[in-house]
């Protein structure tokens, strides 16, 4: 069978295309930068991050998981990019607007998927009274400064607040004579409702 000969046309878009410059990026030789708006991975930052749990609660593909240690009082949140599929949902629902942030990453080929994780650790705040875990301490801080002068309604935030301008004596836990010194610890909801009870009845 004899095979035709290419056309003149054909011929001449081959030997345009090759002598041309080519139209696509010469990657993985060129660094390739995404445009604005791109969702590439999403990272935490451990300044920003309160630990209020707001991007785990919100993330639809489970990417996000929590786990807190009673033991060292840290609570350490992990991203798992091989989960997630960049909806940006985390970044919106994040408290400071801060604490974890889609990048332009989107290289994230790894041999072990758990080696390209992103972690924030934060100070783990427990109950005085049942140990019942009340939340981060940064949390707590960051509400502290956004209710104001109302944090003088809630003396866990006022203890947050007094922790963070290092007013809290260190030998705090001791007991006090004083029927209402209990108050001015860091409690849990329902043992500060029964304690205030116990105190009217």
């Amino acid at each position: 069978m004899r095979i035709p000969l290419p056309k003149i046309r054909e011929l001449a878009e081959a030997l345009t295309s090759l002598f041309s410059r080519a139209y696509t990026n010469r990657y993985p030789f060129e660094k390739v930068v995404p445009p604005d708006g791109f969702r590439g991975c999403p990272r935490f930052h451990e300044d920003d991050c309160i630990g209020c749990l707001a991007c785990y609660e919100v993330c639809p593909a489970r990417a996000i998981a929590y786990e807190d240690d009673r033991e060292k009082l840290t609570r350490t949140l992990t991203h798992r990019p091989d989960l997630c599929i960049f909806c940006q949902q985390c970044e919106r629902a994040c408290l400071t607007e801060k604490g974890i942030m889609l990048g332009k990453e989107f290289e994230l080929a790894v041999t072990e998927r758990k080696t390209n994780t992103s972690q924030s650790r934060k100070a783990l705040v427990l109950c005085e009274n049942c140990g019942a875990v009340i939340g981060c301490l940064d949390h707590l801080k960051f509400l502290a400064k956004k209710v104001g002068t109302l944090l003088y309604t809630n003396p866990t935030l006022l203890l947050a607040r007094h922790d963070e301008l290092q007013l809290l004596e260190k030998e705090r836990g001791q007991a006090s004579p004083h029927p209402r010194a209990g108050h001015l610890r860091f409690l849990c909801p329902s043992c500060r409702r029964e304690m205030i009870l116990k105190e009217q009845f």
